[in-house]
């Protein structure tokens, strides 16, 4: 009889039934399908991210060349570079006293061409104009940069009777008011004027009561001006500044110079002449503790600010296309380091394309927020990233995946060795 294989045991043993192969399959399809979402989760991650970053560094791009083009049309064409506002705020050591004691020093700094001061008010149509009912806000020709002008001409600038307004507000089109002397009303509280002896005497114990009447104005509209701009606030109408003084003091029911002599300007712009650098004159200004920067100081940090935020999201687009590229090689460790490469740089260089093109409608979107905000006209063209910016948006993450690839190789290389 021959001998039982010891091993045979293992085969006999009472309770013994062979493993279930179905029961392994699904096991290892499992492990199967856990690996594959582990490795699309690792590696799609960073693809989005990067994609994300793509387009924020497109859309950036646009709004900052938008703001900038628009900045150097409306603001530094116009004067802006040789143009100094002196604001009524307290900040940093100035203090917001801009009365005609304040305008007398301003007015002898070296460099200091003119300086208008600024007393807003308002205008309204009166009852029974046949015109709209609509209200403007009345600011001084000159103390801030001239709007951009659709309609007529300011070559001689606005004298006395003389009204700049938005070509189209409140449903009404200036347009075809050029040329025109319309009627505007406008608050005057100035005590009535005497009319006997008893009224002369109460008029100087100034027990009399302020009028709270409407008075009316007559001006011509010499020129209109695009509605989108209102860095002064929208709807504004621009005049000569003896009559933007005129219209403040009687709605503080004070004679001009009375309102000159007491009542604080809201700014005060400033001319420089052409032989002195303004950014002295500023300097100047501020020795003097007031607060005057150089007119297109608002719009230069908004770029910077606009500016630094791309450059973080240009960070981030690469960091995230090179971590794309070290798990797509860990990935297919298998393969030749040139395939994993080119794939790499193809899959970025595939979803770099679309998110770029995405920027430009991202920065449309912004546009109507940026005029707001700014006062600016910015037109569509204006927000189209530069050629330079494009390629790079299209091309960084290509390489930077690229980049990755080779990167997680070679340490592959020396933790072997």
């Amino acid at each position: 009889m021959k001998a039982r294989d010891p091993h045979d045991r293992l085969l006999f043993r009472p309770g013994w039934a062979p493993p279930d192969e179905h029961e392994g399959t699904r096991r290892m399809r499992k492990r199967a399908v856990s690996a594959a979402l582990r490795a699309g989760v690792t590696s799609r991650t960073p693809l989005l991210v990067t994609l994300v970053f793509t387009f924020l560094v497109s859309t950036l791009a646009g709004v900052s060349g938008g703001i900038q083009t628009a900045t150097a049309r409306d603001v530094l064409r116009a004067g802006g570079t040789q143009r100094i506002v002196i604001s009524s705020l307290d900040s940093k050591g100035t203090f917001g006293i801009l009365n005609s004691k304040r305008m007398k020093l301003i007015r002898s700094v070296p460099g200091v061409e003119y300086a208008i001061p600024e007393h807003p008010s308002a205008i309204r149509t009166p009852v029974g104009s046949g015109m709209p009912r609509l209200s403007l806000a009345t600011h001084s020709w000159g103390s801030y940069v001239p709007p951009p002008i659709t309609g007529g001409s300011v070559a001689e600038g606005v004298l006395p009777g003389q009204v700049v307004l938005p070509a189209r507000t409140q449903g009404v089109d200036f347009t075809s008011y050029l040329g025109r002397t319309l009627s505007f009303g406008y608050s005057d509280k100035t005590p009535a004027p005497p009319g006997s002896e008893a009224e002369v005497e109460e008029a100087a114990d100034d027990s009399r009561p302020a009028r709270a009447d409407s008075a009316v104005i007559e001006l011509e509209v010499i020129a209109t001006y695009d509605p989108r701009w209102h860095a002064d606030g929208p709807q504004t109408a621009y005049l000569a500044p003896v009559t933007a003084a005129r219209l403040a003091a009687a709605n503080e029911g004070k004679t001009v110079s009375q309102l000159r002599r007491g009542s604080d300007a809201e700014r005060v712009g400033v001319v420089v002449d052409e032989s002195h650098e303004p950014r002295a004159v500023a300097s100047r200004l501020r020795e003097m503790g007031l607060g005057a920067f150089r007119l297109p100081l608002r719009e230069r940090k908004m770029i910077a600010t606009v500016d630094t935020w791309r450059y973080i999201a240009l960070g981030g687009l690469l960091g995230g296309a090179a971590l794309f590229g070290v798990f797509t090689a860990r990935r297919n460790g298998s393969r030749e380091r040139f395939e994993r490469t080119t794939t790499a740089a193809a899959v970025a260089l595939a979803g770099a394309v679309p998110a770029t093109a995405l920027g430009i409608p991202g920065a449309l979107v912004l546009r109507a927020p940026m005029e707001e905000f700014l006062g600016l006209r910015i037109d569509h063209w204006m927000l189209l990233p530069s050629p330079v910016w494009m390629l790079l948006g299209i091309l960084l993450p290509a390489l930077a995946a690229a980049a990755g690839v080779v990167g997680e190789r070679a340490s592959g290389r020396f933790r072997r060795g």
